[in-house]
């Protein structure tokens, strides 16, 4: 018997196009030290491969047992072109609750990608026959079991670490997943470019790096370094 109440909930507040296509545009590792490590995911979620790249809102599954693929397997149901599944998989990695079925219904709904906290099955076929469906995840199983448990949509989920909520902007490549929920998404998009900017100045980019990082006069403000 479930100890928690079970909710599928069909209609989410989603960001503009607009804010999701700039956030698209950005470097993950650079927007994940601006976002801050409390919103890039653990990085053993990864793609599967290396090349694929993804960015959309999240649209949230959290069975009630970590193992059972039932609430991901109506997912797409509820999911509207260009989202983001985001799998809340408890991190466990010894039974696949993802496979290539259910990616091929997932493109079909319109999902721009699937980010699982747990493993995904026939990683050989989701390669080699490219659904075109970008699909990260901690591991890589054969194993998966009987699909008929109870569990929640588009509720807050943990993947890899991170709180996610319906609606929060989802940004991953090979370096990693980074989750910006709307309200912080512009002043990060901000520093983003301010940081690519300084890289592509001709002049900043004649100086040795530990100069325009300023690291000897911050560490000469710190207490314990002795210069001699």
């Amino acid at each position: 018997m479930s100890l928690s109440p079970q909710r599928i909930v069909s209609e989410i507040k989603r960001p503009s196009a607009e804010i999701v296509e700039r956030v698209a545009k950005l470097h993950v590792g650079v927007t994940g030290f601006e976002a801050g490590p409390r919103q890039t995911m653990h990085p053993d979620i990864k793609p599967l491969d290396p090349t694929w790249r993804v960015c959309g809102p999240a649209v949230t599954v959290r069975p009630e047992n970590w193992y059972d693929r039932m609430v991901s397997e109506l997912a797409p149901k509820y999911v509207k072109p260009g989202d983001v599944i985001v799998v809340d998989a408890g991190g466990r990695s010894e039974i696949a609750v993802w496979g290539m079925s259910m990616s091929v219904s997932a493109k079909s709904a319109g999902a721009a990608g699937v980010v699982i906290d747990g493993a995904t099955m026939n990683s050989a076929l989701l390669v080699r026959e490219r659904p075109q469906l970008p699909i990260f995840a901690r591991a890589v199983s054969a194993v998966a079991t009987s699909s008929d448990g109870t569990g929640s949509i588009n509720i807050p989920v943990i993947c890899g670490g991170v709180i996610v909520y319906p609606g929060d902007i989802i940004l991953g490549d090979g370096d990693g997943v980074v989750v910006l929920s709307p309200e912080i998404a512009e002043a990060v998009i901000a520093n983003v470019k301010k940081h690519d900017a300084g890289e592509r100045d001709p002049e900043e980019r004649k100086k040795p790096y530990w100069i325009r990082r300023n690291v000897e006069i911050r560490l000469r403000g710190l207490p314990g370094v002795r210069w001699e």
